[in-house]
C-alpha cells in the first residue's frame, strides 16, 4: 500500500503525528499493533493543562477524570513541598489515547489496527513498511513504538536505551487515605533508585506505584505497607516500563523521525511523558508535511526536554540520601520553592555542615524543577 507517511504507534505521539501530517495534507497510515487504541493502560495518567493547550488540544470530559492542583514531593521524614502547583488532569489513558486517534482519523490518516510492524527497510529510494498483514511502502516514517523503539533499532538511529520499571495498582478512593485528594504526591526516597512511590488521585479512584531502577512490584508491596494500603483490595494492575535515558546517533535523517516514548523524551525527573509526546508526535507531523522531516533532530535537541540538565540532576539525586532529602523538605515544606533564595539555604545548610557540599546541586535544581515544572508533565 502507498502513503505519504507511515506512522508507527497510535499512542499520543504517533497519533499527533499524524494528525498534524493529514492536516498538512499527506496521506498518513497509522500503524498500531494493539486492536484497541490505549490498551492496556502503561500510566500513572496524569498531564499538565499547559500540554495539552500548547499542543492544540483542549480537556475533554470523556477523558478528564480528576482536575488537580499540580503536585507534591513527600521525603522520608514525611514532610511535602509543592512541585507545582499549576493545574492539570488525571485522566483515563486509553479514553485519551483515542481521542487523538479519532481526530486523526477525522483529518484524513488511515488507522489500521492488529498491525504488528515485524521490519523497516529501505527499498528503491523509499521505506518500506512491513506488518503480520500488510506492507506500506511511503518516503518517510515517524517511529512513536514505545520504549522498546524498533523503529530506531532497524534504521539505526539509536544507539543505546536504559528504561526503568514501573508497577501500579489502582483501588477506589476509599481504599486509600491520601493527605491531598486533588494533588499528585511522589515519595522520593534512596530506595527508588532514580525513581519514586506515587499516589495519583483520579476521581472516585486512586493509582497508586512505584518506579525506579529497582523491582517495582516489591517496591510498591513494601510502599503499600508503609501506607496501610490492602494489596488485595485493588481493581487493576498496571506494569511497564519507562524511558530513563536514552542515546541517538540522531533522532531523524533519511526521512525517518522517532517521537514519543520511543525518542527516550520521559523528563527523567518524574518519567512524565505525555507532554514531550504530544510536542514531538505534534512537531514532527508538521515537519513531515512540510518537507522538511529531517530538521526534526535539530528542534528536539535544542527543546527544553532534553535540556541536559535534567539528567545532571538526576544522577546527583541517585546519590542522595535520607539526610539530603529530607533537608530539602525542610527548606521547601510550605513555602513556594521559586521564593526560597541562595541566602536562605545556606543558613539552613549552616545547621548541618555536611549540606555545603551539595550546594551546586540544590541551585541547579531550580532550574531542573522550573523545567520540569512547565514541560514534564
Amino acid at each position: 500500500m502507498e502513503a505519504d507517511l507511515v506512522v508507527v504507534g497510535a499512542g499520543p505521539a504517533g497519533s499527533m503525528a499524524a494528525l498534524a501530517a493529514a492536516r498538512g495534507g499527506l496521506r498518513v497510515a497509522l500503524v498500531e499493533k494493539k486492536r484497541a487504541v490505549g490498551e492496556p493502560v502503561q500510566c500513572a495518567e496524569g498531564v499538565s493543562r499547559f500540554a495539552l493547550e500548547s499542543n492544540g488540544l483542549r480537556p475533554d470530559s470523556a477523558y478528564v477524570r480528576q482536575e488537580v492542583r499540580g503536585a507534591q514531593g513527600v521525603v522520608p521524614s514525611g514532610k511535602r513541598f509543592d512541585i507545582t502547583r499549576l493545574p492539570g488532569y488525571a485522566v483515563d489513558r486509553a479514553a485519551f489515547d483515542a481521542s487523538i486517534a479519532d481526530r486523526a482519523v477525522d483529518a484524513g490518516a488511515t488507522l489500521s489496527l492488529g498491525h504488528r510492524v515485524t521490519s523497516v527497510a529501505r527499498s528503491g529510494g523509499r521505506w518500506e513498511v512491513r506488518t503480520n498483514g500488510t506492507t506500506w511502502t511511503a518516503p518517510a516514517v515517524i517511529g512513536a513504538d514505545g520504549p522498546a523503539t524498533l523503529v530506531a533499532r532497524w534504521t539505526g538511529l539509536l544507539v543505546r536505551s536504559d528504561c526503568v520499571r514501573a508497577y501500579e495498582w489502582r483501588f477506589s478512593a476509599s481504599d486509600v487515605r491520601t493527605p491531598e485528594p486533588d494533588r499528585f504526591l511522589l515519595y522520593f526516597a534512596p530506595r527508588y533508585d532514580g525513581g519514586y512511590a506515587w499516589i495519583f488521585p483520579r476521581g472516585d479512584e486512586v493509582n497508586v506505584g512505584a518506579g525506579g531502577h529497582l523491582d517495582a512490584h516489591a517496591a510498591l508491596q513494601g510502599f503499600c505497607r508503609e501506607h496501610g494500603i490492602d494489596p488485595s483490595r485493588r481493581l487493576q494492575t498496571i506494569a511497564g516500563q519507562i524511558p530513563y535515558r536514552f542515546d541517538f546517533r540522531r533522532y531523524s535523517e533519511n526521512g525517518v523521525a522517532i517521537v514519543g516514548d520511543a525518542a527516550g523524551v520521559t523528563n527523567p525527573l518524574n518519567g512524565g511523558g505525555i507532554h514531550a509526546a504530544l510536542w514531538s508526535g505534534r512537531v514532527a507531523g508538521e515537519l513531515a508535511a512540510e518537507g522538511r522531516l529531517d530538521a526534526y533532530d535539530g528542534m528536539l535537541r535544542g527543546s527544553p526536554f532534553l535540556d541536559p540538565v535534567l539528567y545532571w540532576m538526576i544522577e546527583r539525586l541517585r546519590r542522595w540520601d535520607d539526610g539530603v532529602l529530607n533537608f530539602v523538605g525542610d527548606l521547601l515544606e510550605g513555602t513556594d520553592w521559586r521564593e526560597v533564595s541562595a541566602l536562605a539555604g545556606l543558613r539552613r545548610a549552616a545547621r548541618d555542615p555536611r549540606m555545603f557540599a551539595h550546594v551546586r546541586e540544590f541551585l541547579r535544581m531550580r532550574r531542573a524543577v522550573a523545567l520540569t515544572e512547565i514541560y514534564g508533565w
